[in-house]
């Protein structure tokens, strides 16, 4: 069996609970707290986004799912990825409110075997928050991170379902090159579906 290959970051990867990692023009993102599970399952618990996602993503998302996450995957650093929350600034014209509010999760997640100087991205954004660019914003930011603080990571990927051309979209935007579809590759609610991969590698940044 191969052994898990963990990349060496350069620099601080902010690893302590709610530690902010990036902050866009608009957008912060940092490490959850346990607190964020109950705002996170109420954002989440969406068809809408479930049906665009691997049934890895639970539906309904509950609380308990949303603590699972927090505590064995986004707060894991085993070298098996990196995650964080997406929020809104505050007192801003988007969120005049005095604290940050929360729209969505975004991260990383290791390859391995021959794989592991390949991250896979994956996202996910409440419906209220849609048509608004913090998608965008956000794995733009993440992205650059990324290569900036592991220099052994070749290669960044993300796929989208082939109905999903909201993501695919934000996936072009960042600088992904589409590179194939793989046809009937998925099985979501009893629906095949296609799926189109992209990439982006270090020298193309």
């Amino acid at each position: 069996m191969a052994s898990t290959r963990k990349l060496t970051a350069v620099s601080s990867t902010c690893e302590e609970p709610g530690a902010k990692i990036l902050e866009t023009q608009r957008l912060i993102l940092r490490r959850f707290y346990p607190s964020d599970a109950e705002v996170m399952s109420q954002a989440a618990d969406n068809e809408s986004i479930s049906k665009n996602l691997r049934d890895g993503f639970p539906s309904p998302y509950t609380l308990a799912a949303a603590l699972s996450f927090i505590n064995n995957v986004a707060n894991n650093f085993d070298g098996a990825g990196q995650h964080c929350g997406i929020f809104v600034k505050a007192n801003t014209p988007e969120n005049p409110s005095s604290e940050p509010v929360f729209i969505g999760t975004i991260g990383m997640m290791a390859k391995n075997d021959v794989y592991f100087r390949t991250w896979e991205m994956g996202y996910w954004l409440a419906e209220t928050a849609w048509g608004k660019g913090y998608a965008t914003e956000a794995a733009k930011a993440l992205i650059r991170w990324c290569f900036e603080t592991w220099p052994e990571l070749n290669r960044i990927e993300a796929c989208a379902n082939g109905g999903n051309k909201a993501s695919q979209n934000v996936l072009r935007k960042v600088g992904l090159i589409e590179e194939g579809t793989r046809r009937g590759a998925v099985c979501k609610n009893g629906e095949i579906l296609d799926e189109v991969l992209f990439g982006l590698l270090r020298s193309e940044l």
